[in-house]
C-alpha cells in the first residue's frame, strides 16, 4: 500500500486515501457506537467494503460546499470544511448504518447490550495505578467510550456527530432524517446523560476526571474536556493497518469476481445455445 496524498476538495479521493484517513477515525468511532472490541476488525472490513462500492458516487460538495457569491465557477464549489473532515463524516454515516444492523443482530442473538457491563473500564486491572495515572493516553479514550455507552444510542449518535465531528444540527437532521427540533432535544438530553454518567462515578474517580489540567474545574467542564480529548485519533499500528488492507483487497477482488461471474455465465450459455441451434440447422439441411 503506497502512501496516499491528502484528499483534494475538488477531486474524488482514491480508495487508498479513504482508507488512510478513515482507519484511525473509524477504529475509535466504532467503539463510540457500541461495537465490542472483538468485532471492530470485522466491522471495519464491512464499512470499507461499503465505502469502496459507494466511492464512485462520493460528492462531498453536495453537503459541505461553501456558497459561491458572484459568478459561478467551473467544477464543484469549494468545501466549507477540510476534505479529511468531509471524508470522516461520510464514513461515519456508513458506520452508523452498519452498526445499527450490528446491534439488531446482537439483540436477536440476545447478547448483552452495549454499556450493560462494569461502570468503569479499569475494573479488573492492576489496582496499583492511581485514577489520575489511569486517565493517561489511550485509557482516557476508553473512559470516554465507556461513558458514551451509558447514553441511549439514538442520543449518542447525535452527541458524537455534534461534539466530536463538529456536524451542524441541520446537517445531522438531514443525515438521520429527523426534524431539527428533534436533533436539538436529543442533543440536550445526550449531554445531560453524559454528565450524569460522569457524576455517577465514585468521588475518587470524579477527582480523576477533573484532573485533566493542573487546575481544578467543575464536573460539567471536565465532562466537556473529556469529549474534546476523545476527538484526537491515534495512529493504528502499521502492521495491523497493513494486515486489514490486505484482507480488504482480497475481499474486494472476490466481490468483483463474483459480480463478473453472471456475465461470463450468460455469455457461455449464449454460446452453447448458438452451438446447439447451429447443429439443429445442420441436421435439417
Amino acid at each position: 500500500m503506497t502512501s496516499p496524498s491528502p484528499p483534494s476538495p475538488s477531486a474524488r479521493p482514491s480508495f487508498e486515501t479513504v482508507y488512510a484517513v478513515g482507519l484511525p477515525f473509524l477504529h475509535r468511532a466504532l467503539r463510540w457506537l457500541g461495537v465490542e472490541t472483538n468485532d471492530v476488525d470485522d466491522m471495519l472490513q464491512e464499512i470499507f467494503l461499503a465505502a469502496h462500492r459507494a466511492l464512485p458516487g462520493y460528492e462531498p460538495w453536495r453537503y459541505h460546499g461553501a456558497p459561491s457569491p458572484g459568478l459561478p465557477t467551473d467544477g464543484p464549489p469549494p468545501l466549507r470544511i477540510t476534505p479529511e473532515a468531509a471524508l470522516q463524516r461520510w464514513l461515519f454515516g456508513i458506520a452508523w448504518r452498519k452498526t445499527s444492523h450490528y446491534h439488531a443482530r446482537a439483540h436477536r442473538r440476545r447478547e448483552i447490550p452495549s454499556g450493560a457491563g462494569a461502570s468503569w473500564p479499569f475494573d479488573g486491572r492492576d489496582p496499583t495505578p492511581t485514577p489520575e495515572q489511569s486517565l493517561a493516553s489511550d485509557d482516557r479514550a476508553e473512559v470516554v467510550t465507556a461513558l458514551l455507552r451509558k447514553v441511549a444510542p439514538e442520543r449518542r449518535v447525535i452527541l458524537v456527530m455534534y461534539e466530536l465531528l463538529g456536524v451542524a444540527v441541520a446537517d445531522i437532521a438531514r443525515e438521520l432524517e429527523l426534524k431539527e427540533n428533534t436533533v436539538r432535544s436529543r442533543l440536550r438530553l445526550a449531554r445531560e446523560d453524559f454528565r450524569a454518567a460522569v457524576a455517577r462515578q465514585s468521588s475518587e474517580r470524579r477527582s480523576a476526571l477533573r484532573a485533566l489540567n493542573a487546575s481544578e474545574r467543575p464536573l460539567h467542564a471536565a465532562a466537556a474536556s473529556l469529549l474534546r480529548a476523545a476527538a484526537v485519533f491515534p495512529t493504528v499500528p502499521a502492521a495491523a493497518a497493513r494486515a486489514l488492507w490486505l484482507r480488504l483487497q482480497h475481499r474486494i477482488a472476490r466481490c468483483e469476481g463474483a459480480a463478473d461471474a453472471p456475465s461470463h455465465l450468460a455469455a457461455e450459455r449464449r454460446a452453447q445455445q448458438n452451438h446447439l441451434a447451429a447443429e439443429r440447422r445442420a441436421q435439417q439441411m
